[in-house]
Formats: structure tokens, C-alpha cells, sequence
């Protein structure tokens, strides 16, 4: 079974919008977004996935979520980890939590759609 993030954006005057979906299943990465009929241009297009009508997976995806999370060995991960409430360093709970901090972007990762969240697209329920 999947698992999925909502990726959102609140670099727009009329609030949070959703922007995507990140997700896992067996240990590959998937992203796609989801912009309904709107305007590409109006959107965050997040660096690693240049083409909003196209489907990402495989190495495109893990160097977005590398580029979000700690590195595994890097200095004061257990600090990290710690601050998390992590016993142990796992990918999915790592963007969970960090994805929520992203302080490169203005691409947030979400378990649920925050409350008041603008959808441009019909969702399947999954």
C-alpha cells in the first residue's frame, strides 16, 4: 500500500494551496502534481520536477527528498532525532517531520491537508 504526502505551498496571497502529492511504495518514490486546470506559471514548481505534467519517479524523487531531510550521518543527527521524537532514522517519518520545516522552499509536506487548504484538482481517495 502507498503511502502519500500532500505537497503544499503558501507562497500565494489567497492562502495555502496544494501544489502535489509525494509518495512511497516498496522503497520507490513517486511525485506528481496536481494543478487541475490552472495555470503552470502560477504554481511553485519545485526544481527537481521542472515538467508539471509529467510523472516522477526513481532518482529524480530521492534527490528531492535527500535535499529535504538530515543526511543519516550528519552532525547531531541524534540531536535531531531526539527533537523529532524518532527512535530511528527512517525516510518516510524523517520527511514527515522535516518536510514540515522546509526552510528551502516554500514546499511543505503534510499527512493530512491543512484546514483551509485551496485544491485545484479532483483527489482519489486512497
Amino acid at each position: 500500500m502507498a503511502r502519500q504526502l500532500y505537497v503544499t505551498s503558501k507562497a500565494f496571497p489567497d492562502g495555502t494551496r496544494l501544489i502535489g502529492i509525494l509518495s512511497e511504495a516498496n522503497g520507490e518514490y513517486q511525485f506528481e502534481y496536481k494543478l487541475g486546470g490552472y495555470i503552470p506559471e502560477w504554481f511553485l514548481v519545485i526544481d527537481e520536477f521542472p515538467d508539471v505534467s509529467k510523472r516522477y519517479n526513481g532518482s529524480q524523487v530521492e534527490k528531492f527528498v535527500k535535499r529535504i531531510i538530515p543526511k543519516k550521518d550528519g552532525l547531531y543527527i541524534n540531536e535531531l532525532l531526539e527533537g523529532a521524537n524518532l527512535k530511528e532514522y527512517e525516510t518516510w517519518e524523517m520527511l514527515k517531520v522535516f518536510g514540515l520545516r522546509n526552510m528551502r522552499e516554500d514546499a511543505y509536506l503534510h499527512e493530512t491537508l491543512p484546514e483551509g487548504a485551496i485544491i485545484y484538482e479532483e483527489l482519489e481517495a486512497t
